[in-house]
């Protein structure tokens, strides 16, 4: 007795479908990972946070400036006013102007920054263009960037209290 063997072509056997099928899924995974990466570019990071990055951007040198200084203080969001409140051991030596930053949990695009100018013994107001996110970290700072107070903003009403602390 003879046995004879039916030999089918390539393309009805399911193993090499299966190859296939795998090499193309690899060639679809990858090219959906170029196309995410080419359409959403990472954020510029610019300034001082150039070198560390957005996440890792104290060195320890300003929050050691403010608590050198004694400062602290509280941040209150009156409609598109911003009234900062600030303590040091020599108030009367803080510039007539400082800055106040609110970073965006999530993206740079969301953030604000607003010129506060003193207006008496350690108060100092700005005018918000927009509305800062609720959970945004506020970094107060004098123009110089030579000290820092940061906080972060809470979903509760109330004043947000800023002190010398890394980031």
């Amino acid at each position: 007795m003879t046995k004879s063997t039916v030999i089918n072509p390539w393309y009805k056997e399911p193993w090499p479908w299966m190859i296939l099928g795998l090499l193309g899924l690899g060639i679809v995974a990858g090219s959906s990972v170029a196309f995410i990466g080419l359409t959403n570019p990472p954020e510029m990071v610019t300034g001082e946070y150039e070198r560390l990055g957005r996440g890792l951007t104290d060195t320890a040198t300003r929050t050691g400036q403010a608590r050198s200084l004694g400062l602290f203080g509280q941040v209150g969001l009156e409609g598109d006013k911003v009234v900062l409140q600030i303590n040091a051991h020599d108030v009367e030596a803080l510039p007539e102007t400082l800055l106040i930053r609110f970073q965006h949990p999530a993206t740079s695009g969301g953030d604000s920054s607003v010129v506060l100018a003193r207006e008496a013994h350690g108060r100092y107001i700005g005018h918000l263009t927009v509305t800062p996110h609720d959970r945004a970290r506020i970094i107060v700072t004098d123009l110089a960037q030579t000290w820092w107070l940061s906080g972060r903003r809470a979903e509760t009403q109330g004043p947000i209290t800023v002190e010398p602390k890394r980031l």
